[in-house]
């Protein structure tokens, strides 16, 4: 359950992020997010597996 939690928050908080940036530029916000909501996961499953890796030692 935490895995799905660290995941989820990342991918959120890029999400927001990349929304953000967009309506700040004057850009389409949807591909930013969906890109940003992207690549967050991809962070969030980096941190997840190091959470995974250093509870288990």
């Amino acid at each position: 359950m935490r895995e799905k939690t660290i995941i989820s928050t990342t991918t959120l908080l890029t999400s927001l992020v990349t929304y953000w940036y967009a309506k700040a530029s004057g850009k389409d916000a949807a591909p930013l997010v969906m890109l940003g909501g992207f690549i967050g996961s991809l962070i969030g499953e980096g941190i997840a597996d190091q959470v995974k890796r250093n509870t288990k030692q």
